[in-house]
């Protein structure tokens, strides 16, 4: 089931940070306000399919608005893109440790299985087993762990991408 988002504003003011005096196409959103969206978003993890902003009809501007609305849709467009690339990036960088591991496991099965008396082979060895079991688990727990820790962040920005945002 979908359901609506609604926040109540005071002035078009709450939903851009105070520190930035740039004119209302360029400001960036406020933390306050992303966290009590976060927060009306997280209450209840059905799907959101519109996003309201609740305002006294006296001090609406409806031009304000239009430009409210494409900042906002942008916004958090550009949050989604930028968190799926960071997940990207970090998944690549975990399997290439995870695979790294498992090349110097195998590499230290190798030598292990020549017995060797060379001390440089020996010694590879005893590199390559601790390094590979390291490099091996250090990556499977960066592929669960950061994907799961960004999870709920991807997906209240995609949900909030794909609403309908209006006054």
């Amino acid at each position: 089931a979908s359901r609506n988002v609604s926040i109540w504003l005071d002035s078009y003011d709450d939903i851009f940070s105070d520190f930035d005096p740039r004119p209302l196409q360029e400001r960036n959103i406020s933390d306050d306000f992303l966290f009590e969206t976060k927060k009306f978003y997280r209450e209840n993890e059905s799907e959101v399919s519109g996003f309201t902003l609740l305002m006294q009809e006296k001090l609406r501007d409806h031009e304000k608005e239009t430009v409210i609305i494409k900042r906002l849709n942008h916004f958090f467009r550009k949050s989604h893109q930028n968190i799926l690339q960071q997940v990207k990036k970090e998944n690549r960088k975990a399997l290439l440790l995870t695979i790294s591991g498992v090349i110097m496991t195998i590499a230290a099965g190798y030598i292990s299985f020549h017995k060797s008396d060379d001390f440089l082979l020996h010694t590879l060895f005893v590199l390559f087993e601790p390094a590979g079991w390291f490099l091996m688990w250090i990556g499977f727990e960066a592929l669960l762990h950061y994907s799961k820790k960004e999870k709920p962040e991807l997906s209240f920005y995609n949900q909030m991408a794909k609403s309908k945002i209006n006054f």
